[in-house]
């Protein structure tokens, strides 16, 4: 039987998912020469990718964390902590990309759009956990 889209609920590991998609955009856009010249792979473009993936990385090690007792709760939601506050990291070296490259505004948008579901999805792990406390 099929749910009305309005009335789905996220599955549990789509954060990872949007994790894993947001870091292979990452990749395919800042593998694009247009975009990002190889003479600026060494000081910025990989520092965008590296970001995007320890995101995914870090998701997964969240993920990973089976919670029996309060030491796991606080590992895990360092995690999903270290996590978000890297998705900030990265939206700040998107805009100086955005800045420096001229990315054009579709991709950025597209880019930004992918972030900003990683970072709520992040959010909303952990106001769950905190509820639930694990």
């Amino acid at each position: 039987m099929t749910v009305v889209k309005s009335q789905r609920s996220e599955g549990e590991l789509t954060v990872i998912t949007k994790a894993r998609d947001l870091a292979d955009y990452t990749v395919t856009i800042c593998s694009n020469e247009k975009y990002f010249p190889k003479r600026y792979r060494w000081c910025l473009t990989g520092k965008i990718v590296n970001s995007a993936i320890e995101i995914h990385m870090l998701c997964l090690k969240a993920n990973a964390v089976y919670v029996r007792d309060d030491e796991d709760y606080q590992l895990r939601k360092r995690y999903q902590t270290m996590a978000l506050s890297e998705t900030y990291a990265l939206e700040g070296v998107m805009d100086i990309a955005y800045r420096t490259f001229g990315v054009d505004a579709d991709r950025i948008d597209t880019w930004s759009r992918k972030l900003h579901d990683v970072q709520n999805l992040i959010r909303a792990w952990r106001k769950k956990e905190l509820r639930g406390n694990g």
